[in-house]
């Protein structure tokens, strides 16, 4: 059974900023670092009966932005993703300009979507960084590894880092899911840097981000320079609402709602005529 979105709020939801984040806030500035917390959920009074899956970017000087899911695993997620919210204003993609980059973020299902990190690349994010509980069979081992895949990917289509952590936990302790881990740094031309053995447990990853060479290539480059090539009045499909169909609507969200949201989603997408 997966939980309610009143299950979320009464054992789980936390407001931001939080205990967490102080205690995380407190370390950067001890440190002098920047930290990019995990993910939690978050019930915000603004939004009452809806939850976020949320994670925070902080700095020596706190909370530098909030990121909130916008592509929930549905439908088993019954997260709201912000852009659904009638009325929502802040941005959906936040990108902070910091002393060692400018860094943006987006959590585990969002990566599937080129289009979020496409547009974490356009606010103008040199490092994406991935927030992540992403499962096998899809997670970062073979024969699919759609984590190692994607990450790679979405580093050379927008010329950045990625950093991606990802849990490690195993299917002893979470039937019916298990998590590989296998966190990792990958360049802007696609090249892991380094990544953690898979398996569950604790892993570091340490790997050199250089900003400067990222920002020449970003400047030189006039070949595979598809931040510079992209031809967005080429794509049609993205001019039309695809999901969710029902709108703005504030009805709760389930696990059985999602499931017809996403078919009447599909029904739109079979209806769908090229121009």
């Amino acid at each position: 059974m997966f939980p309610t979105v009143g299950e979320l709020i009464e054992k789980l939801a936390v407001p931001i900023p939080n205990d967490h984040t102080d205690r995380l806030a407190s370390k950067a500035r001890e440190h002098d670092i920047y930290i990019q917390s995990g993910t939690m959920i978050e019930a915000d009074p603004q939004w009452p009966g809806v939850v976020f899956n949320a994670t925070c970017l902080i700095g020596p000087a706190g909370i530098l932005f909030k990121y909130r899911k916008v592509n929930p695993w549905i439908p088993y997620e019954v997260h709201a993703s912000p852009h659904e919210l009638e009325g929502y204003v802040d941005p959906l993609f936040p990108v902070a300009d910091t002393p060692i980059g400018r860094i943006g973020c987006a959590i585990c299902y969002d990566w599937l979507f080129p289009e979020a990190i496409r547009q974490l690349a356009a606010n103008g994010a040199e490092v994406l960084v991935r927030v992540s509980a992403y499962m096998d069979p899809w997670g970062a081992t073979e024969p699919m590894n759609w984590w190692t895949t994607v990450n790679r990917c979405r580093a050379l289509e927008n010329t950045a880092f990625v950093v991606a952590a990802n849990q490690g936990a195993s299917l002893r302790h979470y039937p019916p899911y298990s998590w590989p881990g296998g966190s990792q740094v990958v360049d802007f031309d696609g090249r892991i840097l380094a990544e953690a053995s898979p398996g569950p447990g604790e892993r570091i990853v340490v790997a050199p981000i250089d900003i400067t060479a990222l920002r020449h290539e970003r400047d030189i480059r006039r070949g595979h320079s598809m931040l510079a090539h992209l031809r967005t009045e080429a794509y049609p499909v993205y001019a039309r609402h695809q999901y969710p169909p029902m709108g703005g609507s504030r009805a709760e969200l389930t696990v059985e709602r999602n499931k017809q949201l996403i078919d009447a989603a599909k029904r739109t997408a079979d209806s769908w005529q090229p121009e």
